[in-house]
């Protein structure tokens, strides 16, 4: 049962392809953002404090005033539905947005561009399995594509496992995926707005952040003293202008990212946002002198490769 008598009509359904694009870019400045300010000397909590204000004041600023209003009547009306988007932001964007920041601070720049791609092979698996959209030769195909790019990637072909920043983004695409599918699946059978998921995504995500100040306690070395979380006492002001720009470009993601989910199926949208990688290896070369040895190069043409041969081929739309 629908919170309103009747559909709204998608003012996004005209341009699934520049909001992907859009979705594509602020993902790349955020991961760069993040990665700059962790090169100079930030830690992971209280980084990701500061990120999230950012992140909710950009929300809260843009989408609350016109969407905020129906948000209060989806919670009225359909509590249901309000909490299991609650609950698919809180893996999403909660544990999702968390593992990743994690990861970014622990390996390079470049390699968390491609990583994030991985959400390419677990969005196709779970859309297929929840969605019930199509699994063909040729996604398999992408499958085994990406993933033997993102071993070459992050292990420069020797049998050794990724380090441990690589693996917690690898974590990070699952969650992102799953939650992704969730809010696909609601977004295309319930009368509710992208823009009113998206102002809940920063209320989902704090329960999981503060799970994670809780392990500070027991790895305050990778994550930050509990006191620095708590007061951000000893942030210093060289971090700020990155955990705010880093939460600005997240926010505009989420929004982006929800608003392509609404027109189009969640494997084209995760398989048209190869831009990301791009973007953040170009960067990563220019600006931090980041360099891959021709073996992790080979990887991340396998990953590219996958993008392109969804693409042409116009299985993302299947």
């Amino acid at each position: 049962m629908h919170y309103r008598g009747e559909k709204k009509i998608n003012k996004y359904s005209s341009y699934p392809l520049f909001n992907v694009l859009m979705f594509s870019a602020f993902w790349a400045l955020q991961i760069f953002i993040a990665k700059l300010g962790f090169n100079a000397g930030a830690m992971v909590l209280p980084f990701q404090a500061v990120m999230l204000f950012s992140a909710m004041a950009t929300v809260a600023v843009l989408l609350f005033p016109k969407s905020g209003p129906e948000l209060t009547q989806l919670f009225k009306h359909n509590p249901a539905l309000f909490w299991k988007l609650f609950f698919a932001n809180a893996i999403q964007s909660g544990l999702g947005s968390s593992l990743s920041i994690v990861g970014i601070a622990l390996t390079n720049a470049i390699n968390a561009g491609f990583l994030v791609k991985l959400s390419t092979v677990s969005t196709i698996f779970f859309a297929w399995v929840i969605l019930k959209e199509r699994m063909s030769f040729l996604k398999l195909s992408v499958i085994v594509i990406a993933l033997s790019g993102a071993y070459l990637l992050t292990t420069k072909g020797q049998a050794i496992l990724p380090q441990i920043g690589d693996l917690f983004i690898l974590g990070a695409c699952l969650c992102w995926s799953f939650g992704n599918v969730i809010v696909r699946s609601m977004l295309r059978s319930q009368s509710v707005t992208a823009d009113v998921i998206t102002i809940q995504k920063p209320l989902a995500g704090t329960p999981i952040y503060l799970i994670f100040v809780g392990f500070s306690v027991f790895y305050s070395d990778g994550l930050g003293e509990l006191g620095q979380v708590l007061a951000c006492c000893s942030f210093s002001l060289t971090f700020l202008p990155y955990a705010l720009g880093s939460g600005f470009c997240l926010a505009m993601a989420w929004i982006y990212l929800y608003r392509t989910l609404n027109v189009a199926t969640a494997s084209y949208m995760t398989l048209m946002s190869m831009a990301t990688p791009i973007i953040v290896s170009i960067l990563a070369m220019v600006i931090l002198k980041e360099t891959l040895i021709w073996i992790q190069v080979i990887g991340a043409g396998l990953i590219l490769l996958s993008g392109v041969m969804i693409y042409f081929s116009g299985i993302s739309k299947a």
